[in-house]
């Protein structure tokens, strides 16, 4: 994933809700917690990204450092089922916009609306701001009313 993160699209979550089955899951279900990530999370969160290959560019050695750093000085939520952080959301906030860079869930936990809550959180915190998220997963934003609005190119 983050090999393919600069060359990808950039969306706009218009506020669309996402589809009724996701928010019934989400909210009935009293083992889902959406919290504000704090250092006390840090083991649990790079434990999980460890196992994910596409997710080296972040957790390998040269680059460990400078993800703790900004996990905790951006706009991070973590999400929790039963006791367990099983993703996360990541965004920039400058007082323009709010800007998604990072949202996983772990695989055995997609399809349940988890994504969708995290970026609700986000959307929530900041109402009187569009939020913009940098995507290599299109159809999932698709899914969820986002709209494409730019591209994004590496320099």
């Amino acid at each position: 994933m983050a090999n393919k993160l600069f060359q990808a699209d950039l969306v706009r979550w218009d506020g669309v809700p996402p589809p009724l089955s996701l928010i019934f899951i989400c909210i009935n279900n009293p083992m889902i917690n959406i919290l504000k990530y704090k250092s006390e999370h840090q083991i649990k969160l790079l434990t999980l990204l460890k196992n994910e290959p596409d997710w080296h560019s972040f957790v390998s050695e040269g680059a460990i450092d400078r993800f703790r750093k900004a996990l905790l000085e951006s706009e991070t939520y973590i999400c929790e089922y039963q006791g367990a952080i099983v993703g996360y959301i990541r965004a920039l906030v400058d007082g323009f916009g709010v800007y998604i860079s990072e949202l996983y869930i772990a695989p055995p936990h997609r399809g349940n609306g988890y994504g969708a809550r995290l970026l609700s959180k986000i959307r929530q915190a900041h109402p009187d701001q569009d939020v913009y998220v940098l995507s290599d997963e299109d159809l999932y934003y698709k899914k969820l009313g986002c709209k494409r609005v730019v591209s994004v190119f590496k320099l």
